[in-house]
């Protein structure tokens, strides 16, 4: 496998304390995300000697932010993933944030269940390939329509929220046909915040980015109801 760069790689190139850098065989799969760098890895669980089925391999990916966050962020960045599993259970790929030391500096990183991504799901130019998809798998249509009910609920609750689908990839097909929401780092954008940063070149970008996430979600509520109304 080569990395977006074209080049092929099998070892982590940042020290990252709680992984043994020696032995550990990675892939990097992602660098374009807004807030981290993505590997793919696997490994192998041992056997019993009576056991004839060859070696069990789990593949994960290691996520690595570009910016240093304390153990607060850290566990506000798990908290926001708690509610996203609890929310939406199997849509969220299992995950487990890790205070540790990255170069020497203290950081998080998050290992999480690998995903073999189809294509993005909210991307409006797929529009007729996913058509045909969550006409033919009913259990994706299901998965979506309960990611879009949850975005609404969160968007409309006491502590209004809206959940990234700016970023590339946030939310994809895998290629058995199931819907996953990936993003780890930020997962939601809090309006109430335009207020503190009106007038800042932060608060245009963090403007464009709830837009974008907005306009995507219209778009998937409008996928639903076309796959509702013409799926049979």
């Amino acid at each position: 496998m080569q990395s977006e760069s074209g080049n092929e790689t099998d070892q982590l190139f940042v020290d990252i304390a709680c992984l043994d850098r020696k032995r550990l065989r990675a892939t990097l799969v992602s660098t374009i995300g807004s807030h981290c760098e993505v590997w793919r890895s696997s490994k192998r669980h041992e056997v019993t000697a009576n056991d004839k089925r060859e070696g069990i391999y789990t593949e994960f990916v290691i996520k690595w932010p570009f910016a240093d966050y304390s153990q607060t962020e850290a566990r506000l960045l798990a908290r926001h993933y708690r509610q996203l599993k609890e929310t939406l259970d199997e849509i969220i790929p299992d995950a487990l944030f890790v205070v540790t030391k990255i170069n020497d500096k203290p950081n998080v990183i998050v290992l999480a269940q690998a995903v073999n991504i189809w294509f993005n799901i909210a991307n409006q130019q797929n529009e007729e390939e996913a058509m045909k998809l969550l006409c033919a798998y009913p259990k994706a249509r299901i998965q979506l329509a309960r990611f879009v009910g949850a975005a609404h609920a969160w968007r409309n609750s006491d502590n209004p929220k809206v959940i990234d689908l700016f970023g590339i990839d946030n939310l994809i097909m895998d290629t058995n046909r199931e819907i996953y929401f990936l993003d780890s780092f930020f997962v939601f954008f809090f309006e109430d915040i335009f207020h503190l940063l009106d007038g800042c070149d932060e608060d245009l970008e963090l403007k464009e980015k709830v837009n974008l996430s907005l306009k995507r979600m219209s778009y998937l509520e409008r996928l639903l109801a076309a796959v509702k109304k013409h799926c049979k």
